[in-house]
């Protein structure tokens, strides 16, 4: 079995330096073929098209936090090759939904033994993939100054929580989806492939497998009770009923009242006052205990 294992070195809050040693450790210890690629070299997406050409993997693994799993999902689109998460980012949200363990470990355990994958669906927002969720409002402020001061991990998405939230305003919406039309408006707007958030934050009933997406109406923000929870990136949202707008749907057709700033995945992508969002059923393979 060839395994090629793709790798952000510098993902969450630290150097993934030792967790890059341990994985060559037990690679080397089990005499399976294996190869490392970093996201840090240009071109990557050419590369690891190219990998995948060449050295034909039986199975890839995204070792990093979403971005990176994103990255490795958008070019596995279409192909049978599973792709497995090693979580090295600060809030996996993905792996979490995915219920894949934390441990780097075990998630490299299940990586190489895992006798099953399933078929994962993806999103598309405004030409972008997304293996996660998207947002318009607070947390896209978040994502942005956070991005703009070059901090990293959770604390320092705690030091712009609070004015991320004084920041926001709310926002009107006019959604479209194959099912109706609606008329909305809040503080964010989430476009969900998973159903929770990656500090475990239920948002929604849907599924990862189900060939829907949610959109996520957040109409109210709560300071007081934000800064209780522990000030943590999506924290933000700690009451259960802030969930209870919730569009499932297959494509949705989304105008804005005015210029918001919008982040997949934990990237932020710029203003849009438009957004068009469907999913990808079925895009990927993804090797999971289920």
């Amino acid at each position: 079995m060839k395994l090629l294992f793709i790798i952000n070195p510098t993902s969450g809050n630290k150097s993934n330096d030792d967790a890059i040693l341990s994985i060559h450790r037990s690679m080397a210890e089990s005499g399976l073929d294996f190869k490392f690629l970093y996201t840090s070299v240009d071109n990557v997406d050419e590369r690891i098209t190219r990998q995948i050409e060449d050295y034909k993997p039986d199975r890839i693994a995204a070792c990093g936090g979403d971005g990176t799993v994103q990255q490795v999902a958008r070019n596995l689109i279409g192909q049978n090759t599973p792709m497995g998460i090693l979580p090295l980012g600060s809030a996996n949200g993905l792996a979490k939904a995915l219920n894949i363990p934390q441990d780097l470990e075990e998630s490299l355990d299940l990586f190489i033994t895992g006798k099953k994958s399933y078929p994962l669906d993806l999103l598309e927002v405004n030409n972008h993939i997304c293996i996660h969720l998207s947002d318009i409002g607070t947390n896209a402020i978040l994502v942005k100054n956070y991005e703009e001061a070059g901090d990293k991990g959770m604390i320092g998405y705690a030091k712009h929580l609070i004015p991320s939230i004084q920041e926001s305003e709310t926002m009107q919406y006019s959604i479209k989806t194959p099912d109706g039309s609606f008329e909305k408006e809040g503080y964010v707007l989430v476009i969900a492939n998973a159903n929770q958030y990656g500090t475990g934050v239920r948002i929604s009933e849907g599924s990862l497998f189900d060939g829907k997406f949610e959109i996520c109406n957040i109409q109210k923000m709560d300071l007081e009770s934000t800064v209780k929870a522990g000030l943590t990136a999506i924290n933000i949202f700690v009451d259960k009923n802030m969930f209870a707008d919730v569009i499932s749907c297959t494509s949705a057709h989304i105008n804005i009242n005015r210029k918001v700033h919008l982040q997949i995945d934990g990237e932020y992508i710029g203003e849009v006052d438009m957004i068009e969002a469907k999913v990808i059923p079925a895009a990927i393979r993804v090797l999971i205990h289920k």
